[in-house]
């Protein structure tokens, strides 16, 4: 059964259980989880709390003990007359006024105390060396006076003598007794005579703290500064035997060394005994470097705090039970004024359909409920005039109004609606008034109007094809003018190759006459011919093929002349000085030939008369106007010769050509003949 096909009524009820549960789950976890927090948090305090308590006793005991070792060694200390009898008094009166001291003593330094140890050797509290070292005991049970053993390699005399400071011994074993010593030296004029101290058997400790029971089964026990074992209630062969680091467990070695640091503190570990978790709480003993080990098991500490837990989840379960039946009640509530709702939805929905959208919601239904169906009228009432107006404007954009535009002031989507499909007008306004620039300019040959609004899907394939059929276009007519060019320089090749020919033709022709009038006439023609061929040689060779270097046909031609006419270049001198200019063909033919006949004249006629003279042609750019300068130094033109009007077919032409080309000449005979064309 699909999720969306599940009632309302069991989503509601499931809803409801499920929040219920996330909400008590939830509140129920952080309960238990600040409540067992702090009650884990309180039996952490009360134990750590009861092992400082153990710790602070034992350390009143061993604060007592020191303090009768330095009351004796002041009072010892204080008396200079003080006899061996006297000393023994007060160390038995020690011994007996505190029952639990193991045993008091005396050790001084050769003749430290009266300087009469001769007198006393191997009497009672004195060894072999006559030293004073009484030591009086209960190791054997009654008290009784023996001669302190081993004072020169133990530390309780060694340490005291070394330092000059109190000494509270390691637990080690004194005649097979394991016991701790506290010491403390007697100084005299800042000298060190001897040690005054008391010792403490570890079986009394032992036995109280084997009788500390914390919670069910925990229990304590003590070490010494090195992680040695002090007491321990249930195995006593490890008493002075093993220390921590012998249980090879990570967790103890590192209690070992905070203990030997002096620190406090705890750790949750396995039990080497039991194999259970526990947590191991230890406190310093700060007079004797030692200190109290509690050892607690976790479950037992934190007994309190599991049962709180489960009582709190058996609530946060009745609690869910009964949300469960009054959600079913508030579920049961909801629906049934629902349903009506959704049953007069369908209805409307159908006449939707049907393109029916004048049908109503019914309004008369529960106060909490009515404006749903007040919503949906509302909704209607708002769909139908975009919809109207939505129709009105396509219905423009069919007959080709691209300037309509939608007039409603509606928001949210009703606007975007709106606003596309003014958009979408916009843009096959801007598409077809685009594509018809294209078309217009393609229409006049100009392909270089690209198409420059695209639009997309189906108007990006007309505006691609426009512009694909333009560039088609203009790629073919780019292809035509290169054909175009190729054949305008194959015609000018030919016509220079064709003028060449007719030049040679005169040429040989002429050697076929001896009259020196003819062969000046051939000549003369041949010279006209050249000029046309150069031209048509430059064009050939220009890029544009529409124009030519006017200053480098000159030079050619005029070097053509002066081949021509055979002139000895060291007497007759030529002067070409022209600007760079380009010129078209219709222009450069016709002012080729003026040149021509200009600078013929001048080697036929003006140097008869001398050996020496000079030719020059000048063409510059004056006053944004072309001027060409032909002359020469020679006897001058004849003064009753007008040149405009003269047989002479090579003036003739000049003439002629000179009005060809909308240009002026002008005759100079001041110095020689200088003729100057100027081209307006």
């Amino acid at each position: 059964m699909k999720w969306e096909n599940t009632s309302l009524k069991f989503k509601l009820i499931l809803y409801i259980i499920m929040g219920t549960m996330i909400v008590l789950a939830t509140s129920t976890a952080m309960t238990i989880s600040t409540v067992t927090g702090q009650e884990e948090e309180l039996a952490y305090k009360q134990s750590i709390e009861m092992a400082r308590n153990y710790a602070n006793e034992f350390n009143g005991d061993m604060e007592t003990n020191r303090a009768i070792a330095e009351t004796m060694a002041l009072s010892i200390g204080s008396y200079d007359s003080m006899s061996r009898e006297e000393a023994n008094d007060m160390l038995y009166k020690m011994l007996t006024e505190h029952p639990h001291l193991l045993g008091t003593y005396l050790a001084y330094e050769p003749d430290a105390f009266d300087g009469k140890d001769e007198l006393y050797v191997n009497s009672p509290g004195h060894d072999s060396t006559g030293r004073f070292i009484p030591y009086w005991n209960k190791i054997t049970g009654p008290i009784k006076l023996d001669p302190l053993l081993n004072y020169e390699t133990l530390d309780y005399y060694q340490l005291p003598k070394t330092t000059k400071k109190e000494v509270l011994t390691e637990p080690y074993y004194y005649e097979g007794t394991f016991i701790v010593s506290h010491v403390s030296p007697i100084i005299k004029d800042g000298e060190f005579i001897g040690i005054v101290g008391v010792d403490v058997s570890l079986n009394y400790l032992d036995e109280v703290i084997s009788e500390v029971k914390p919670f069910e089964t925990g229990y304590a026990f003590m070490t010494g500064n090195t992680g040695i074992l002090v007491s321990h209630p249930t195995n006593k062969e490890w008493i002075g035997e093993r220390t921590l680091y012998d249980f090879e467990n990570e967790d103890f070695s590192k209690v070992a060394d905070e203990i030997g640091e002096g620190k406090s503190g705890q750790i949750e570990t396995i039990d080497p005994i039991t194999g259970e978790m526990i947590v191991m709480f230890y406190e310093p003993i700060r007079t004797g470097n030692f200190s109290f080990i509690l050892v607690i098991p976790k479950d037992e500490m934190l007994a309190g705090v599991n049962t709180l837990s489960n009582e709190l989840l058996k609530i946060s379960l009745a609690s869910i039970i009964f949300m469960a039946c009054i959600s079913y009640l508030i579920a049961f509530s909801f629906t049934r004024p629902i349903k009506e709702i959704v049953s007069d939805f369908k209805s409307i929905s159908k006449d939707a359909v049907r393109g029916k959208l004048d049908s109503r919601a019914e309004t008369n239904v529960e106060t909490d409920f009515k404006e749903i169906p007040m919503g949906l009228n509302e909704i209607l009432d708002a769909v139908i005039t975009p919809i109207r107006d939505t129709i009105r404007l396509t219905n423009a954009l069919a007959r080709g109004e691209l300037d309509e535009r939608s007039h409603l002031n509606v928001q949210g989507e009703f606007r975007h609606l709106a606003n596309t499909l003014d958009n979408f007008a916009k843009l096959l306004d801007l598409i077809i008034k685009d594509s018809n620039q294209v078309l217009t300019a393609i229409q006049k040959n100009d392909f270089s109007r690209k198409v420059r609004v695209y639009g997309e899907g189906d108007f990006l394939i007309l505006t691609e094809g426009i512009e694909k059929t333009r560039a088609t276009l203009s790629g073919m007519i780019d292809e035509r003018e290169k054909i175009e060019e190729i054949r305008k320089k194959e015609i000018h090749h030919r016509i220079k190759n064709n003028l060449q020919v007719i030049s040679s033709l005169l040429d040989l022709e002429s050697d076929k006459f001896e009259s020196e009038e003819v062969i000046e006439a051939f000549r003369e023609s041949q010279n006209r011919v050249i000029s046309m061929a150069l031209v048509h040689e430059e064009l050939y060779r220009s890029q544009d093929m529409e124009s030519i270097d006017f200053s480098d046909y000159l030079m050619k031609l005029v070097n053509e002349l002066s081949y021509s006419y055979a002139i000895n270049k060291e007497s007759i001198k030529i002067k070409i000085d022209v600007d760079p200019t380009f010129l078209d063909m219709d222009t450069a033919i016709p002012l080729g030939m003026i040149v021509n006949e200009l600078v013929s004249n001048s080697f036929k006629h003006a140097f008869k008369e001398r050996e020496e003279g000079e030719i020059y042609v000048d063409l510059s750019f004056e006053d944004k106007k072309l001027t060409l300068t032909v002359g020469d130094n020679g006897i001058g033109f004849p003064e009753n010769i007008n040149f405009r009007e003269t047989d002479s077919l090579g003036l003739q032409l000049v003439t002629t050509l000179t009005s060809q080309i909308d240009s002026v000449i002008e005759l100079d005979r001041s110095k020689g003949t200088k003729f100057r064309i100027t081209l307006e």
